[in-house]
């Protein structure tokens, strides 16, 4: 079987979870209330320069994250925004279930192994050696 058409079933059966369906119905619910609707908005442009600030390379100041989580406080009073995090979070957690699951059935081995004994600016004379018998030269 054609490996597209396995992965619109995939998608097709995602559409059919409880998690999906929690998180379209709270999208809906925000679509008919304005007032949340901006808020909510008004955040995600918050959290979006923030972040567009910091890949700047300009440090997020306390202020500016404690401003940002003041206000993730205060949209959770919103009990329209609060159910539309929690199905966003719910939906995120199947998806990284089920990305986990994909590259477990996969079985692709790290390019690199993470060692915390390892001195990183000095790499070892085995590290060295592992690292020339993977690369691959031409005429080789």
């Amino acid at each position: 079987m054609d490996i597209k058409v396995r992965a619109k079933q995939l998608a097709d059966a995602i559409v059919e979870t409880p998690e999906y369906q929690r998180l379209k119905q709270a999208r809906a619910e925000i679509e008919q209330h304005h007032a949340a609707k901006v808020m909510l908005r008004d955040f995600h442009k918050k959290q979006l320069d923030l972040q567009k600030q910091h890949l700047e390379g300009t440090p997020v100041t306390e202020s500016q994250a404690e401003e940002l989580s003041k206000l993730y406080e205060i949209l959770n009073i919103n009990p329209y925004i609060r159910d539309l995090f929690q199905a966003e979070l719910a939906f995120q957690k199947l998806m990284m279930d089920i990305q986990e699951i994909l590259s477990d059935a996969i079985d692709l081995e790290p390019l690199y192994e993470l060692e915390d004994d390892v001195d990183d600016d000095k790499p070892t004379e085995d590290a060295i050696q592992k690292a020339t018998r993977k690369l691959w030269v031409p005429g080789n």
